[in-house]
């Protein structure tokens, strides 16, 4: 962050906010803090060293302007002290990777394995529990070891492509890059989701 303000005060009294914040996953890194407006050299700055330029209190140079334009650097000019914790927060929150989340949805198993000329060995299954998707990611369960996990790429019920297969129903499932399915072996499909983290 580069730190602007219009006098001192309000300088000190914004970085010991922002130091408030929580960052045991993203630090703030304060590269610069001074008085007055913000400057050509701020700009610079900040689109060398990839920084978010903060203004309190404070306006931009009127021939910064085009710098800031061509240099696509961030400025968040605010008179409100809160609002720049939240637009500090927001970025900090922006800059952490989402995490993923798999929820068990549904298992099948494996009864019968087809070849197919075109398509390669399809598992013929039956399902035991829950739901399979289409869009589902998939692991396959052999001897209570997980042998492979990947996409879906095709969900069949009596040879016609369906969505969505459901607890007692027989389909075929064929994975994709994985043609080894023996009798017996579980395929469990999840949902996934990507969860923003906190700070």
């Amino acid at each position: 962050l580069i730190l602007r303000a219009d006098v001192q005060g309000s300088l000190e009294a914004l970085k010991n906010s922002l130091k408030r914040l929580p960052q045991e996953k993203v630090e703030l890194n304060f590269i610069n803090e001074s008085v007055g407006e913000i400057s050509e050299s701020d700009v610079e700055l900040a689109a060398a060293s990839n920084a978010v330029i903060i203004g309190f209190h404070t306006q931009v140079e009127s021939h910064a302007e085009d710098l800031i334009k061509r240099n696509k650097v961030i400025i968040k000019k605010r008179d409100i002290i809160y609002q720049i914790i939240d637009d500090v927060k927001g970025l900090m929150l922006d800059s952490l990777d989402k995490v993923r989340h798999e929820t068990e949805k549904g298992t099948a198993e494996v009864k019968q394995v087809f070849k197919s000329s075109h398509l390669g060995s399809i598992a013929g299954c039956m399902m035991i529990d829950g739901s399979i998707k289409r869009d589902y990611y998939a692991k396959v369960v052999r001897d209570g070891e997980i042998i492979h996990e990947g996409q879906i790429s095709s969900l069949k019920r009596v040879k016609e492509d369906v969505k969505e297969v459901n607890k007692g129903l027989e389909c075929g499932i064929l994975l994709n890059k994985f043609t080894d399915y023996q009798e017996g072996d579980l395929i469990k499909g999840f949902e996934i989701t990507y969860i923003s983290q906190d700070l």
